[in-house]
């Protein structure tokens, strides 16, 4: 006996996935973030406003679950990256954003004003106080505003200036980014938060709005009482050969070993679940269920 095999070739090419980069998140899951990322852009906008005296205004452009290496490439290769550490893990989260724009914030919470951002550069030890004391206001926001999707409130930990060598995070890890346009007055910028995935997807699932208690054996039985089956009234089956099949022809009788007073088996699939007779009612055909085998019940 030979086997060939059938290949399938579809006229519309399937996507190739890429096994390196982390699943992508659900629908539901992506605008839970995006409602919680927007209302941590309102509370930072605010705190900005109040601490530097300036109009800011963030608005956010995407959530996306990528790798740490990924989203490292994004960034300028100096910058600032203030990490807040949880209590009792080791992945940080992260709150990035220009170094010439941290600098402005410090001209104008020094009493200073400029119309432009001042060239970036890394802080001095004053500088690096304003910003503390500032990104520590910064994760109580975000805290309020992702709740339950995080572990606890984050806490100020350093600023690092290089995305490629802040080892504080797997390269490979599975990241969730936050990206925002920040304006403050006439200056524009860009800004996003970090944070691991591992510490905010299994959270995700158990707050989002297709999560709930587990199915009690009541609904259980529902959802089993209301999937659909095919049922058919079968006679007892007759064995012939092969060759008398390739024989038959129109007019031909075959003498089924079904008694014409026997019921019929009603079967779902192959499996037999009653017996019955047939009948009608009006023009349709219908059948009398007479015995239910018990192993059916």
């Amino acid at each position: 006996m030979t086997a060939s095999v059938l290949t399938y070739e579809s006229s519309v090419p399937h996507a190739e996935y890429d096994f390196s980069r982390p699943a992508q998140l659900g629908r539901e899951s992506t605008r839970h973030l995006e409602a919680a990322f927007e209302s941590f852009a309102r509370l930072w906008s605010s705190q900005l406003t109040a601490k530097i005296r300036v109009r800011a205004h963030l608005a956010l452009e995407s959530v996306d679950l990528v790798s740490y290496e990924e989203y490292a490439e994004t960034l300028p290769s100096t910058t600032a990256m203030v990490t807040g550490t949880f209590d009792g893990r080791d992945e940080p989260c992260v709150v990035q954003f220009g170094l010439d724009s941290a600098l402005l914030w410090v001209v104008q919470m020094m009493g200073g004003r400029t119309a432009l951002p001042p060239d970036a550069r890394t802080f001095t030890p004053i500088e690096l106080a304003l910003v503390r004391n500032l990104m520590e206001g910064t994760f109580e926001h975000l805290h309020a505003s992702l709740g339950a999707l995080l572990p606890d409130e984050p806490r100020y930990a350093a600023v690092h200036y290089n995305p490629q060598y802040m080892q504080v995070i797997s390269a490979a890890a599975a990241v969730i980014v936050a990206r925002y346009t920040m304006r403050l007055g006439d200056a524009e910028s860009t800004a996003t938060v970090m944070l691991p995935a591992s510490t905010v997807v299994d959270r995700l699932a158990a707050t989002g709005s297709d999560s709930g208690a587990a199915h009690t054996p009541r609904q259980t039985l529902d959802q089993v009482r209301s999937t659909p089956l095919d049922l058919a009234l079968r006679l007892a089956p007759l064995t012939i050969g092969a060759g008398e099949v390739l024989d038959l022809a129109p007019g031909d009788l075959l003498r089924l070993p079904h008694a014409e007073t026997a019921p019929f088996e009603l079967v779902a699939g192959s499996t037999t679940i009653a017996r019955a007779t047939p009948g009608s009612r009006g023009s349709r055909l219908t059948c009398k269920i007479t015995t239910i085998p018990e192993e059916t019940h």
